[in-house]
């Protein structure tokens, strides 16, 4: 009788210790700058409203597909008195659009934060937070939890253009080292979105678009305190993804996706990165598998109507033609090998699908 309990007892110590090293895992995707320019929203017009859905049509599959996916909306929203840049006011709309597509996450701090000041900011922080799962900018660390996975959210803005209210979160050093500390006690895996780097609107051909001393200081900062994954955006055009290594940890750093969605002029905004990967938990170790950055191109036509999202396996010579870029003065013409260039030009081959 000793020995069969002797063996009870052994073998529910072999299945707890199997249990501890089950792996969990979470599928994420994030994508860049959802840029709402005034054409973006009168494109979008209904007659009774906006409907924003189509826009996002091309790429929801993916998103619908993750378990988690995040957005950096870029543009603060209202119910009247929308506008386009340099003070964006986008139609509440937006945001039905983006859960809509499959986005749980979405962040708001960003240069335009205070477009419409404080009480833009938070009328849009408060609406996107009663219909998405997750809304960060505000300076509060969120968890999303999957499949037994914790994972923290926060985000940091390098600037605002209008104002400087303390409700948006902003890149320092001591706001910095807090919120990691409390993600890192609260989470099994921690993701930051940081608003950073120069913006690039430029209708010259430039081989390489390089995050500068700055962003790559923060990173390294974000590394070091236990950030998992870093999602860069601002500067418009994807910039080059890589692993990191400091203080013992690892993380893996998109520095820009580029735009998601805008009615920016010249080829090399067009071209954005859906950045896809697995948050993997094996007992008390998190790691980050499988990162890639999948090309997405934002087309609409030469009469800035007809915005969407196409994955760049899916874009054809035929819609480039027709590309409302074509009426600017880019140095190279805009096709599928001018995106695929500038894909392969900023993407390291280890991240490619």
């Amino acid at each position: 009788m000793k020995k069969i309990a002797s063996l009870i007892i052994l073998l529910s110590l072999i299945m707890s210790a199997q249990s501890a090293k089950a792996e969990r895992r979470v599928g994420f995707v994030a994508v860049g700058d959802n840029l709402i320019h005034s054409s973006v929203y009168k494109s979008a017009a209904t007659g009774a409203g906006y409907d924003f859905s189509p826009v996002y049509a091309g790429v929801a599959d993916v998103i619908e597909n993750a378990d988690v996916a995040f957005v950096n909306q870029e543009t603060m929203l209202g119910d009247e008195n929308y506008s386009g840049y340099p003070r964006f006011c986008s139609p509440k709309e937006v945001g039905a659009a983006l859960v809509g597509a499959g986005f749980d996450v979405i962040n708001i701090a960003n240069n335009h934060s205070l477009d419409l000041g404080e009480d833009g900011f938070l009328f849009t922080r408060d609406w996107l937070s009663s219909l998405a799962e997750c809304v960060i900018g505000d300076g509060t660390v969120r968890i999303v939890e999957r499949n037994g996975v914790k994972t923290a959210f926060l985000a940091f803005t390098y600037a605002t253009n209008y104002g400087t209210s303390g409700v948006v979160s902003r890149i320092g050093e001591n706001e910095i080292k807090r919120a990691m500390a409390e993600a890192t006690a609260k989470a099994d895996a921690v993701v930051v979105s940081v608003h950073w780097g120069v913006e690039y609107d430029t209708p010259k051909y430039i081989e390489r678009f390089e995050p500068t001393e700055a962003q790559v200081k923060t990173a390294r900062l974000l590394t070091a305190l236990g950030a998992d994954i870093i999602v860069g955006t601002h500067p418009h055009v994807v910039e080059r993804a890589e692993w990191i290594e400091e203080n013992g940890n690892r993380a893996f750093c998109a520095y820009s996706l580029g735009n998601f969605v805008s009615n920016m002029r010249y080829g090399a905004t067009m071209l954005g990165g859906m950045l896809t990967c697995d948050i993997v938990k094996r007992g008390g170790d998190v790691t980050i598998e499988n990162p890639k950055i999948v090309p997405i191109v934002c087309h609409y036509d030469k009469n800035h109507r007809g915005h969407a999202v196409y994955k760049l396996s899916d874009y054809t010579d035929e819609l480039a033609a027709h590309h409302g870029t074509q009426n600017e003065p880019n140095e190279r013409k805009f096709s599928k090998k001018y995106l695929t260039e500038i894909y392969e030009n900023n993407i390291d081959a280890r991240f490619r699908p």
